[in-house]
Formats: C-alpha cells, sequence, structure tokens
C-alpha cells in the first residue's frame, strides 16, 4: 500500500459505508461519520485526513447520491434509500463511484450541468475556452493559433482534449 492510501476513504468505501447504514434506516452525516470512525477504529488505523476534510467527502457522497435518486430526505438532515437505492445497494454492495451514478440519467444530467465550471485552477481560461469551443465546433487539433511552445498553446490543447473527451463520453 501507498504511503497515503487510504482504501476506507476510495469513493466506492465510502459510498458502500452509506448505502449499507442507510438499508438499515435514515442516515444522517453524523451517523455516516460516526460509522466511518468505527471502520478506522476496527482497522486499528487512522484517517490521515481532518475531521473536517472526511465530512466533506461524506457531505459531498450524500448530495450525489441523492442527486442520483439512490437517496432521498428522509426529514431535516437526513436521507433514506430509494428503490433506486436498494436496487444500487444490492448490485453494488461494493459501493459506487461518479462512473456508476453517470449511468443515473438525474446524475449525468448533473455532471452536464456542471461540466466546465471555471474553477479558477487554470492559468489561461481564455485559451482553454477557445481550444473547448474549437473541438465542440468541429475544428481539428492542429487548428491551434498559439506558438507552440507557448502555456495558451498547451491551454488550448487542454480544452480541445477536454470536449473532445465529453463528446467520446
Amino acid at each position: 500500500m501507498f504511503e497515503n492510501d487510504f482504501p476506507l476513504l476510495s469513493t466506492a468505501s465510502l459510498v458502500a459505508l452509506i448505502l449499507h447504514r442507510a438499508g438499515t434506516g435514515p442516515v444522517t452525516l453524523d451517523s455516516c461519520e460516526e460509522a466511518l470512525a468505527a471502520l478506522f477504529r476496527q482497522a486499528g488505523e487512522t484517517p490521515g485526513l481532518p475531521p473536517e476534510a472526511l465530512r466533506g467527502r461524506l457531505a459531498g457522497h450524500l448530495s450525489d447520491l441523492e442527486i442520483a435518486r439512490i437517496l432521498e430526505p428522509a426529514g431535516p438532515g437526513s436521507w433514506q434509500l430509494t428503490s433506486r437505492g436498494r436496487t444500487a445497494l444490492q448490485r453494488h454492495p461494493d459501493g459506487l463511484d461518479q462512473t456508476d451514478l453517470a449511468r443515473y440519467p438525474e446524475f449525468a444530467a448533473h455532471l452536464r450541468a456542471t461540466a466546465h465550471q471555471p474553477c479558477g485552477m487554470d492559468p489561461r481560461p481564455a485559451s482553454y475556452d477557445e481550444g473547448y469551443l474549437a473541438r465542440r465546433s468541429g475544428q481539428r487539433f492542429t487548428a491551434n493559433p498559439y506558438a507552440f511552445d507557448s502555456i495558451d498553446h498547451l491551454s488550448w490543447e487542454n480544452g480541445w482534449m477536454e470536449a473532445l473527451d465529453e463528446q467520446q463520453g
């Protein structure tokens, strides 16, 4: 195992934990957090992440499962399995990742709606967007207008490739 590799924190593992907990009744973020802590105690391991990061991951997965209509609100701050969720738990007892969730139309629509949102990490968002739009409009990879050895050239290529990946998706 790698030094910073924590299998209990993979998306599939955390989703499995949530689904199994929800299989016995409504879950809350706190109950999922407690169940994860119990798993780490049982494994004799420490999470390796601060508690707020673990809580954030669990909250994100609860949200994703609600978007995919695997979970539904059961009251303020609690969720329960839907019939789709019970089927998902039976078919995927080891959990689901985003690839699995993308098979649900509601989650796929969510991914499309939130895809290609600027996150502030790309130092050249304009050239990235130009490349993305170039691919979407059918331009060839060789249409890159920037000098080969420039950051804008690479940024344009990254945008073009993301659009290609989405179209092939």
